[in-house]
């Protein structure tokens, strides 16, 4: 009615009311304290529900909070709300300034929904405390009266008036409380000195801070605070001694200890603490190698010592206290390194002559070895020698220099390269030794001939064989290389047999074939011999030749020839022989010859003609024609017969001869004729005879001709030695000589003994275990036959030599003979002195000469004639990169050849020189040369840096000494640092420190007290001169820096900021940038900001102050839900020390944004829920909460989905999800309920929830059939039992509501009994018949099928079943 009006007023007034109304319905509120006792009475929701008792059972009352513990309960039969468990109102709400619980009561039948608020009441339950127990702050003594340092804030869980309220301090001297209390700060205090500190009298003063609550009655808490009263830096540490002297092995390890420096200072705290420093007096190295503990003082080794870099280190240390100014005492180590044996010695080889021809002499110089070692003393002692057995040999020259000399014969072709190995070792303990290889290849000369394997060789050509054929080939071998075992083979001609082999054979150069020129013929010439010559391409050339015997192999080429009588060709010859002849009968006789030999003229007899003969007979191998039988008189009187005569060779060849034999009556008829035919058979023939005095003849010529070969040659192998020149005798500078006679050559030794001294002579081809002795004073004799030619004459040149050099031995044995220890001494002495003389050249020359400056004669000082340099190639070599030196080859001048700076070839090394071999062929001579290089004073003295600052405070004492920067020189000696001068002033003198085992160096003392405000910077020269003539010099610009004292604290613009800033900003955002200013300069007056502890731990989490700038800024997360506003203490300290030190306070307000979501909680859902549930009935509670405040926090929350449902509020955020429409199962049996909450904030925020609430079912569904009537037709006579149908039913509920049974129901209007004809199964359908129908009986009936569903109340339906009975033919007429 109110709102039926029209018009805008109107409807804003039935809004207002409907909101008034709305809240006065759902407010029920109720207050309980914390901490009061379980089952306490709260309120009686029955009787403000206006509910009555009696109904309360009935309607099920319960209340349903969000807290997980239960804190309140309802009796449901009184409906009184009690305290169900503890409540702690700090522990449930925290400071929070309204603390309540919400409930929901609830009740059923119908359903009721009511919110409840409780209130929590606050009791003074919490006592102030503080963070820390006891709390310290540190003041100087020079504090001023009036300064304030704020202290510690109390916190108390109570809210309102039971949080804290006021301070109190204990009662002291020195210190007031200031209290700060009202508007927006939290209350805090701050201690206000009064009267001046005294540390010497007092140095702790112990207060307490007691912090009062406003509770009653109150409570309230304690802390201890302790002053520290900071002492003022008044001393100077002081060292035991100002120069300590240290000795330390150089291998010691990286971290030893050399010493432990001490210093004191009788200060406290911070002014008494001594920091021990290295400083710049001394040199670079020396902080490379060294460091100090800060703390202890221990000077440890930082870098690796080696004495050989330098022997002794000057250490500048410094005692600084950290007083502000700090105060400093200075003292120097001497350090001596000494030297262990931590290098092995080093090899350098140069000059070395590879490859090294195998016929070079004994002594003959392959490399020049140097041997070095860092070392000093007997560490610094090393020697080498060689590891291998080979024929080289170490020859020390002068100090640790060596020539590497062939020791021995070489033979490149049983060695053709020496990897040799040289080993230095020094003397140290334990010695340390070093190799190197020397790789020498040994190069080939030609002292091999070619080599045949055999000396001579049978060769076997076929006669008539191709003219051109090879018909051998020869190969020698040469173990030279190169040219020197190029063979090329050629033909030599024999003298002794007179023929012109090259007529017969020849043979290629190259490859050894021998080729034939004609073809052979056996029976002309059967062999012949002549000679191959191989020669190598050497110079000289050597050549062997070796004998080819040529055997012609006879071929069968000729046929046999018959011999007279019956040698006519075409011939018939006659025989005759008498009737009356007895068997065996000699006809006739056929002689033949073959030119062949061997097989090929071995002849055989056969009778061709006539076949099968059975009267005659031939000797196949004499050739005798005989008879077998007597004659008889059916034998014919003539018979002819063909006589064929074969050889044996391949393919056979033969000839015939035909004989006639007539047989005679009497012998009358053939006594003529047979007047040549012997008279008995011979059993060995003259032919055969002759052939065979001729093979034996052959064979001794052979053998013969075989064994004369070998005589000459055996002959000229032993002459050959008449071929070569005559001997050649040469001397080496070691003293040996060596013998050679063409390509042999004899390398002589004599023996050390004083006694006797032998000449070796040692063939080079051979190894020295065959060598011949020659002795000098003949006691002993040669061990071997071979005579040397001119063997007397070298006997006597050898003589004169080892003379001379008895001579010289003598007298050193008669020096070295006596007995005793004095007298081997003095001959040790006497030889080294001997070696040094014969080795030292030396020459000296200024660095920074220039090029071409001569340094000495090497001719001169070597006695080398000048005309012989040339020829015997003078020639200097040395080690170094850099050829500073070089000699002429003509003069023998040594000259500058590079410019010498003597800095950088040996640093800062008292003596320098350079090391040169010179080195002449012909013989062989090593010289070494030492060069000194002299210092000139070329550089002049320099400072490490051109300017040098020193800062030093006002309040410095007279007398005190400052350090200042060393000089370095890079000349040595009298041109290095000598002295030090300071420019004019009023404030400093210089003392210079010289001397002992000390580096000049010097030290500013002040003679004037500093005044800051006066000067604040002062500017002085200090300049360094060396001993040169004329002197150098090198100046450095000392900065003075006159330190201020901190006299002055630091002030802020304002002592309260206040700044509001957004919840939302985030990390790293700049809220305000505080300003304090300090008239001091220097650290005195630099700022540095900070956050106090008079801050909340709250604050240190969630803000940050730049120590420079002074910008706070965010460093946490904000949150305006948490905290809304905060109190920063911020702090102002200057670098001074003691440093003094200004507050301030930043109130910061959290502004609200919309950062929250917000929250739905789901309590009280009814799932299942029945789907004949009536429209209001409550599903579910819910509540929607938002932890932004004002517009951000105001929530509403809605339905997105189209569902039979609603959200009903009811008080605030409350809201009951309410059926708002008919629920049918059978349609949708499930829900998924989306709950959106939207809050009013810009841009609003929201979130959703799924409540899933499923539809249960009732029975509100008759089972149905498909079909209200069927007709079933059934055979008559069918079987009892049988099923005739089956029926089905279905029922959309679900379980017992859809369980089906049937059942028959009986027709009232047939008024038949259907159970009679048929029965049905409840379970599923099937009808039965109980009897056989008779079509003539009864042709169809009717009945009903019930389905009825297990259901409260149940359902059922029926369907009509119509059954015709089908005729069968069963009836007879």
């Amino acid at each position: 009615m109110m709102c039926a009006g029209k018009g805008e007023e109107m409807w804003l007034r039935c809004v207002v009311l409907l909101c008034l109304l709305e809240w006065c319905t759902a407010q029920i509120s109720y207050s309980v304290s914390e901490e009061t006792n379980k089952g306490t009475f709260v309120g009686n929701i029955a009787k403000d529900l206006n509910v009555n008792i009696q109904d309360l059972e009935s309607r099920g009352l319960r209340i349903v909070s969000g807290h997980l513990t239960r804190y309140l309960d309802v009796n449901s039969k009184t409906g009184v709300l009690f305290v169900n468990e503890r409540i702690d109102r700090e522990e449930l709400c925290g400071s929070a300034y309204k603390c309540s619980v919400n409930i929901e009561a609830i009740l059923s039948d119908p359903t009721q929904l009511q919110r409840i608020e409780v209130n929590i009441l606050d009791v003074n339950d919490n006592a102030p405390s503080f963070q820390d127990m006891s709390y310290k702050i540190n003041i100087t003594e020079l504090a001023y009266t009036g300064e304030r340092f704020p202290l510690p804030v109390a916190i108390d869980a109570d809210s309102s008036s039971n949080s804290v309220k006021s301070y109190k301090l204990s009662l002291n001297e020195h210190f007031s409380l200031d209290v700060q209390t009202g508007g927006e700060q939290i209350v805090s205090s701050e201690l206000v000195l009064q009267k001046a500190l005294d540390r010497e009298k007092q140095s702790v003063i112990h207060l307490t801070l007691t912090a009062v609550d406003g509770g009653k009655p109150p409570r309230s808490g304690t802390s201890s605070i302790v002053i520290n009263v900071e002492d003022v830096n008044d001393n100077t540490p002081a060292f035991s001694k100002p120069l300590h002297k240290v000795r330390v092995a150089e291998n010691c390890s990286v971290g030893t200890t050399i010493i432990k420096l001490l210093a004191t200072d009788s200060d406290e705290g911070f002014n008494g603490e001594i920091v021990y420093s290295l400083t710049a007096g001394s040199s670079s190295k020396v902080f490379d190698l060294f460091t100090i503990d800060p703390i202890i003082g221990e000077i440890t080794i930082k870098g690796n010592l080696d004495h050989e870099e330098n022997a002794a280190y000057e250490i500048r240390a410094q005692a600084r206290d950290k007083g502000t100014p700090s105060r400093r005492a200075h003292c120097k180590v001497l350090v001596e390194v000494i030297d262990v044996n931590d290098n092995a010695p080093e090899i350098s080889v140069s000059s070395v002559t590879s490859p090294l021809k195998e016929d070079s002499a004994v002594g003959t110089v392959v490399a020049l070895v140097t041997v070095t070692d860092k070392d000093s003393g007997e560490n610094g002692n090393a020697k080498a020698y060689l590891s291998d057995s080979v024929p080289f040999k170490l020859k020390p020259s002068y100090k640790n220099y060596y020539s590497l000399v062939v020791d021995g014969p070489l033979d490149r072709e049983s060695r053709s390269h020496y990897n040799i190995t040289v080993t230095a070792t020094d003397e140290g303990s334990p010695s340390l030794s070093n190799t190197t290889l020397i790789a020498v290849d040994v190069s080939d000369v030609n002292d091999n001939a070619p080599h045949f394997p055999e000396c001579a060789v049978n060769v076997y050509v076929n006669e008539n064989s191709e003219i051109g054929a090879v018909i051998y080939t020869v190969s020698a071998f040469d173990p030279d290389v190169g040219d020197n075992a190029m063979i090329s083979y050629s033909l030599q001609e024999s003298a002794k047999t007179g023929l012109v082999t090259t007529s017969f054979v020849s043979i290629n150069s190259d490859n050894g074939d021998i080729h034939s020129l004609q073809s052979f013929n056996y029976e002309e010439m059967k062999s012949f011999q002549f000679k191959i010559l191989a020669t190598d391409s050497g110079v000289p050339p050597l050549s062997s030749n070796m004998t080819v015997n040529v055997f012609i192999v006879d071929k069968n080429d000729n046929i046999p020839m018959i011999l007279a009588p019956y040698s006519e060709h075409g011939s018939v010859n006659t025989e005759n022989i008498p009737f009356s002849a007895d068997a065996g009968y000699f006809v006739a006789k056929i002689r033949a010859v073959d030119a062949d030999s061997g097989y090929n003229a071995l002849l055989s007899y056969h009778m061709s003609e006539p076949k099968g003969n059975n009267l005659f007979r031939i000797g196949t191998s004499s050739g005798e024609i005989r008879t077998k039988r007597r004659m008889s008189d059916n034998d014919l009187k003539t018979h002819p017969l063909v006589i064929m005569v074969s050889d044996n060779g391949e393919p056979s060849l033969s000839a015939t001869v035909s004989i006639d034999v007539a047989v005679a009556e009497s012998g009358s008829d053939i006594e003529t004729k047979l007047r040549h035919v012997p008279l008995k058979e011979e059993s060995f023939s003259d032919l055969n005879l002759y052939l065979l005095i001729a093979i034996v003849s052959v064979s001794v010529i052979f053998l013969l001709s075989l064994i004369s070969l070998i005589a000459v040659k055996c002959y000229r192998t032993d002459g050959s030695f008449s071929r070569y020149s005559a001997p050649v005798i040469t001397t080496h500078p070691d003293g040996s000589w060596s013998y050679s006679k063409s390509t042999q050559q004899y390398d002589v030794c004599f023996s050390s003994d004083t006694l006797k001294s032998d000449v070796v002579v040692f063939p080079a081809p051979f190894p020295p275990a065959d060598a011949e002795l020659i002795s000098i004073n003949g006691g002993d004799t040669f061990n071997r036959t071979q005579t040397l030619p001119n063997k007397e004459k070298v006997r006597n040149i050898f003589w004169f030599t080892a003379v001379a050099f008895r001579a010289a031995t003598v007298y050193s044995a008669m020096m070295c003979a006596g007995k005793g220890e004095e007298m081997w001494l003095r001959c040790v002495v006497l030889l080294c002195l001997l070696e040094w003389c014969a080795a030292q050249i030396s020459y000296s020359v200024s660095e920074e000469t220039n090029k071409g400056t001569f340094v000495g004669n090497i001719a001169k000082d070597l006695n080398v004639n000048i005309q012989d340099l040339e020829s015997r190639g003078l020639r200097i070599v040395s080690g170094h990169h850099t050829r500073y030196l070089d000699v002429n080859s003509k003069t023998g001048v040594l000259f500058v050849n590079e410019r010498i700076d003597r800095e950088e070839l040996c640093g800062s090394a008292d003596k320098c020189s350079v090391n040169i071999e010179a080195i002449l062929s012909d013989p062989t001579q090593l010289q070494r040369i030492e060069v000194n290089i002299l210092d000139v004073n070329d550089n002049a003295p320099s400072f490490q840096e051109i300017s040098y600052t020193i800062n030093i405070t006002e309040s410095a004492y007279t007398g005190e000494r400052f350090p200042l920067p060393v000089a370095i020189d890079a000349d040595s000696s009298s041109n290095s640092v000598k002295s030090y001068k300071l420019s004019l002033n009023e404030h400093f003198s210089l003392d210079v420190q010289t001397g002992g085992e000390q580096i000049v160096s010097s030290e500013l003392v002040l003679q004037k007290a500093l005044d800051r405000e006066k000067q604040s910077v002062i500017h002085l020269t200090l300049t360094v001169v060396d001993g040169g003539k004329p002197p150098r010099s090198g100046t450095s610009s000392i900065v003075i820096n006159v330190e201020d004292v901190n006299d002055n604290t630091p002030a802020f613009s304002k002592p309260l900021h206040k700044v509001r800033v957004a919840e939302n900003c985030s990390v790293g955002t700049t809220i305000i940038k505080l300003l304090a200013t300090d008239s001091d300069e220097g650290f005195n007056g630099e700022i540095v900001y900070s956050l106090t502890a008079g801050s909340s731990s709250k604050v240190f989490d969630l803000f940050t102050i730049d120590p420079i700038i002074g910008e706070i800024t965010i460093k946490g997360n904000l949150d305006h839900e948490e905290n809304a506003a905060y109190e920063i203490r911020a702090q102002a300290r200057d670098k001074g020390t003691p440093s003094r030190r200004a507050h301030c306070k930043v109130l910061v307000e959290v502004i609200d944004v919309n950062d929250n979501a917000p929250e739905i909680s789901v309590s009280s859902v009814t799932s299942p829920l029945k789907e004949d549930s009536a429209v209001g009935t409550v599903v579910a509670l819910v509540t929607v909460t938002d932890k932004d405040s004002g517009e951000n926090g105001n929530a509403k929350a809605y339905l997105s989905d189209s569902v039979p449902f609603k959200l009903k509020p009811s008080y605030k955020n409350y809201y009951s999800l309410v059926v708002d429409g008919p629920l049918d199962r059978e349609s949708r049996s499930h829900y998924n309920i989306t709950v959106t909450a939207t809050d009013e904030g810009s841009p609003s925020l929201s979130n959703t929830t799924l409540i899933a609430v499923d539809v249960s079912d009732v029975n509100d569904n008759a089972p149905h059939f498909p079909e209200c009537a069927v007709n079933v037709y059934v055979n008559e006579n069918s079987e009892i039992g049988a099923v005739i149908y089956t029926v089905s039913a279905f029922d959309p509920d679900v379980g017992d509501n859809a369980m089906i049974s049937y059942s028959l129901q009986e027709s009232a209007k047939t008024g038949l009994v259907t159970t009679s004809f048929v029965s049905i199964n409840s379970d599923n359908g099937d009808i039965h018949s109980l009897q056989s129908f008779n079509y003539e009986e009864m042709k169809s009936f009717q009945f009903k099928i019930l389905a009825t569903d297990s259901g409260v109340p149940p359902l059922s339906s029926n369907m009509t079943v119509n059954v015709f009975i089908v005729d069968k033919n069963d009836t007879f007429q």
